[in-house]
């Protein structure tokens, strides 16, 4: 027993080329997003009867909250990847002979990343789903998939908003964007920390401050296009830097395994008493919320993310685990496919519903929600599985080799 909970409370020196908590918490979010994507489609609340738990003293402890504002995990999901890119580049500051790809090289990493899984997904919605008649003629067909092509969809309303397309890739063409300037982010960043932060920071209230004096009553179109997203990235970024400088700063013993445990469950509570009771308690002007908060809640995503990677073992193993490791290996296609398995498996009447008003999750009752949730989620899981290490991973480690063949994989130091 006694090992056990030495073993537990112990600290470890952190590998800042792969930190495990990262897989958990990146398994987290999509979790909560694709959660937040079939609660909309199939209306079912709590989990639990939430007042058997008033019987010893627990009051309040309903989750709906959670499945409501599922979205704003897309934040913390785009935090990351600020902060995993910006990792070797922390380092690279921090020790000061860190090698650095070359900016060919980091373009077509990221591009053996994403576009197998993201093709492929328009492609099957071509082949399919989408028709020109979908849009009442060949223009508009050819618009919205030209758009979805480029990663330039969130540019209309008819592309994004209105899209015949997968509505969840949005968040693949901000990200696209961030990789586009991430370079020059990142080397702006290695010269001027604070006034880049500040800079991205400022850059995103100007925005905010835009978007609600002239397109208030359009926030839907506005709300998440790459300029609110700075903030984010800016917060991903720094911290990446207290990250790497702690690691190679900080001696870890138990007294450290406290202080940053202590951190992380804190900013644990913070979460919740901001989403709890600030974007759940906004209801029609959730979108408003998001924008204003953006900076302070992706603030405190960071908080925890920082004080979870020095936490003691036990905590950390919550989120580096082979499940966490496993969701997080699959999150981008899990993430991609999931809600067009929902709309069609409801659309489609598996399991089956009967509706007067179309409607199955007002309707066709509780047991309906519960098998319609269960084989939603077990058939996402299959697809993204599936597409992940039968298509992605591979033609990643291709794209990869072919890479190195052509000799773009040569190393560059920071200041070329």
């Amino acid at each position: 027993m006694r090992k056990f909970i030495q073993k537990a409370f112990a600290t470890d020196a952190l590998e800042y080329r792969h930190i495990g908590v990262l897989d958990g918490i990146r398994a987290l979010s999509v979790v909560l997003v694709v959660g937040f994507h079939f609660w909309q489609q199939s209306w079912l609340w709590n989990l639990y009867d939430p007042s058997k738990l008033k019987a010893i003293g627990i009051e309040d402890a309903g989750m709906n909250w959670l499945f409501e504002t599922g979205y704003v995990w897309v934040d913390m999901m785009i935090l990351l990847t600020g902060l995993c890119l910006f990792l070797p580049h922390a380092a690279r500051m921090v020790y000061g002979d860190t090698p650095l790809s070359s900016v060919p090289k980091f373009y077509a990493k990221r591009a053996a990343r994403i576009f197998p899984s993201y093709y492929f997904n328009i492609l099957v919605m071509l082949i399919f789903f989408v028709r020109p008649q979908n849009y009442g003629g060949t223009a508009g067909f050819l618009k919205d998939l030209f758009s979805h092509l480029t990663f330039t969809h969130m540019l209309s309303k008819e592309t994004y908003l209105y899209t015949h397309f997968n509505g969840v890739l949005w968040t693949v063409a901000v990200e696209m964007l961030f990789y586009l300037l991430f370079p020059l982010i990142a080397w702006l960043f290695r010269k001027a920390p604070f006034l880049t932060y500040l800079g991205m920071n400022a850059a995103s209230l100007g925005y905010y401050l835009f978007v609600t004096r002239l397109h208030a009553d359009d926030l839907s179109f506005y709300i998440n296009r790459f300029p609110s997203f700075l903030c984010v990235f800016a917060n991903g970024m720094l911290a990446a830097l207290v990250i790497v400088s702690l690691s190679r700063n900080m001696t870890q013993n138990r007294y450290t395994g406290l202080g940053f445990t202590a951190l992380a469950v804190f900013g644990l509570f913070l979460m919740r008493l901001i989403i709890k009771y600030g974007l759940a308690k906004a209801g029609s002007s959730g979108q408003l919320w998001q924008i204003q908060n953006r900076f302070m809640l992706t603030f405190v995503f960071a908080i925890f993310i920082v004080g979870a990677c020095f936490s003691f073992r036990w905590f950390r193993v919550i989120f580096s685990n082979p499940v966490a490791k496993f969701f997080a290996a699959i999150s981008y296609n899990l993430y991609i496919w999931h809600q067009l398995v929902a709309i069609y498996f409801k659309q489609w009447k598996i399991p089956h519903w009967v509706s007067a008003d179309n409607l199955p999750q007002r309707d066709a009752g509780t047991a309906w929600q519960w098998k319609y949730t269960i084989i939603i989620w077990l058939v996402s899981l299959g697809v993204a599985a599936a597409v992940t290490y039968l298509l992605e991973k591979p033609i990643h480690r291709l794209i990869l080799r072919a890479i190195d063949k052509k000799g773009t994989g040569k190393k560059v130091r920071a200041g070329s």
